[in-house]
């Protein structure tokens, strides 16, 4: 509470000290340009208390004009500085900082959108290409208007001529694919399935939708050595990723329309509330990070690698999450031992 009322005053005293040499300097401007007075200039001010004391009478409106500016040097000064104060300036120098990747993100899409080359499509069968029978109002099938000999004939002259067109059209034969082995290698878990199973073939005992700490967590896998606390982040759409705190404000992910707390910081929150809760043979294990992204994509992600490797989060892809760049779920997860009773018992007792 105190720190934020130190930034609040930090803040207007620093907006002052910014606005107040610009307001001197144009108002004095103002002033020798209109009327010759030096509002810095001490010889001027002892000239009008010399004319003040010897009876100055106020009588053009130019005179007038001067009074009323000199009575308004300090409430206006103080009507800009309240509304310098009322802007939001960490918002404009955010949107001022995004500009530039915005830019280079459109100029990508534009490049990527003018040299991709034209999709060759293969042609399908007639058979497949068959419309079905167009059922009427009442339900019935329509008649087809060739005779079932002729269409047969049909069929088979044009599905000869497709088959030969796709001949000429494909350059290659689609690459067959290489069949994985069914025993993955040591340190890996074999793809395929949803989340929970590839972290129970990976040896972890789950406890799902769980709250550390009152934070919640889609998963928290259990093992002999480690705990593995999983937050799925399923928000769709392109993501700016961003950790660094700003005025005691919690890290934030941006979009073209909307901001969020970054699900890095949320599972980060959720660790640091469940350690000191740990007791018995759980307080001494490891407690791991991972953050899934499941549908978004993150267009910074390579810049930000070496951000959560130094958070010490383990930041993965599933299904519909990008970009490539990013590993998938199943390459991240280590093959762990299993815990016994015993300790999943100390571990789910910590869990609020």
């Amino acid at each position: 509470m105190i720190s934020k009322f130190f930034a609040a005053i930090a803040r207007l005293f620093t907006i002052a000290c910014i606005w107040t040499p610009g307001y001197v300097f144009w108002f004095r401007r103002l002033t020798v340009g209109l009327w010759g007075f030096d509002i810095l200039a001490k010889s001027h001010w002892n000239y009008i208390w010399d004319q003040w004391q010897q009876g100055w009478v106020i009588q053009s409106p130019r005179e007038w004009c001067f009074v009323i500016a000199l009575c308004m040097f300090v409430p206006l000064w103080f009507i800009g500085w309240t509304i310098l104060c009322s802007i939001s300036w960490m918002s404009w120098f955010k949107a001022i900082l995004l500009f530039p990747i915005k830019l280079l993100k459109s100029i990508r899409k534009r490049s990527t959108k003018s040299g991709a080359k034209p999709k060759v499509t293969r042609r399908k069968s007639y058979k497949q290409t068959r419309p079905p029978a167009v059922r009427a109002g009442s339900g019935k099938i329509k008649p087809l208007d060739k005779a079932p000999e002729e269409e047969a004939k049909h069929a088979s002259k044009k599905h000869a001529h497709a088959k030969k067109h796709e001949e000429n059209i494909s350059p290659s034969p689609e690459p067959k694919r290489e069949a994985r082995p069914s025993s993955a290698p040591t340190g890996a878990v074999s793809s395929g399935g949803s989340i929970a199973d590839i972290l129970s073939k990976a040896g972890y005992r789950l406890i799902s939708n769980a709250k550390a700490g009152g934070k919640p967590v889609d998963f928290i896998g259990v093992a002999d050595d480690r705990l593995l606390l999983c937050l799925v982040d399923s928000e769709p759409g392109d993501w700016l990723a961003d950790e660094e705190r700003f005025n005691d404000e919690e890290p934030l992910w941006f979009s073209e329309s909307n901001h969020r707390i970054s699900p890095v910081r949320v599972i980060l929150n959720a660790r640091d509330a469940l350690m000191p809760k740990l007791s018995g043979r759980a307080r001494g294990l490891d407690v791991r990070t991972m953050v899934i992204v499941k549908q978004g994509t993150i267009i910074n992600a390579e810049d930000m690698f070496e951000v959560w490797e130094g958070l010490r989060v383990s930041v993965c892809r599933y299904q519909d999450g990008g970009p490539s760049e990013i590993k998938p779920l199943n390459e991240v997860v280590e093959r762990v031992n299993a815990p016994d009773d015993d300790l999943f018992r100390d571990v789910s007792s910590a869990l609020g």
